[in-house]
């Protein structure tokens, strides 16, 4: 399953046990092994397409009372020139997501924190996008571990924040990796990572596709738009498979191009 397939980051509460015996949990398990985490009972498997179709990429409680409520985890993938996560480098990863998940005048970062995920420091960070008559929370929480990238990405309703962000809580306390690493299989074999399209800058454009496309067919969920998105997304992935571990200009150019045309 492509990292895309996976994809497109939360504030993790230190002490869970109260939140944990508070509801019914059940673990979602990464096809690959390659990572897993505890949800509510309440949700269920998300897929690629809201069709139902496509690869498993996270948990939903999404309805049409709840609206968008997605849970997500993101990772390994190479971090660029960002080695660590700490108060030091805050403001250039964070300039980082913005830039790539702002893509749109309603988006915009509303608050940004540090905190922690996978044991390592992390940072949090809100955006807030203003669609329709409803206000979607966009939280990130992202580290790096042992040189690799990862993140959560939790959507829901600002207005029903309450409610779902415990959701978000429980997975980012939960998280636990596997053996199963494909990226670390390769690892040693890899060819130098273009310093202008790393691997971190071809995923963030990719979730981008994902972000639009969702935005899409949020307003048009005719036969003719769900496959115009799916071919917009399937040819991403398409990229990222093409790409591997060591992207060209090409590649994240390609995704601009993607972009641009769902805008």
């Amino acid at each position: 399953m492509t990292l895309l397939a996976r994809a497109g980051l939360l504030a993790l509460v230190l002490i869970v046990p109260a939140l944990a015996a508070a509801q019914e949990t059940q673990s979602f398990e990464a096809d690959d092994g390659s990572y897993s985490f505890q949800y509510p009972v309440d949700f269920r498997l998300s897929h690629m397409f809201p069709d139902g179709t496509g690869d498993v990429t996270g948990v939903t409680a999404s309805t049409m009372s709840n609206g968008d409520v997605l849970i997500t985890f993101l990772g390994p993938r190479d971090p660029g020139s960002i080695s660590q996560v700490s108060e030091q480098t805050r403001d250039v990863i964070v300039d980082e997501f913005t830039k790539a998940i702002a893509v749109l005048p309603s988006i915009r970062l509303k608050s940004t924190a540090m905190t922690t995920l996978l044991g390592q420091p992390a940072i949090d960070m809100v955006f807030t996008n203003a669609r329709f008559s409803n206000v979607a929370v966009n939280r990130y929480i992202f580290t790096v571990v042992d040189g690799k990238a990862y993140n959560f990405e939790c959507i829901y309703p600002e207005e029903k924040s309450d409610r779902f962000s415990p959701a978000c809580d429980l997975a980012v306390s939960t998280v636990r990796l596997g053996t199963a690493d494909p990226a670390a299989a390769n690892e040693a074999g890899s060819a130098p990572v273009s310093a202008s399209c790393s691997e971190l800058e071809l995923n963030m454009r990719s979730v981008n596709v994902s972000t639009l496309a969702s935005e899409i067919m949020m307003k048009d969920q005719s036969p003719d738009t769900i496959a115009r998105m799916k071919a917009a997304i399937e040819a991403t992935a398409a990229i990222n498979e093409r790409a591997g571990s060591a992207p060209s200009d090409q590649d994240c150019g390609d995704v601009d191009a993607i972009v641009e045309t769902l805008r």
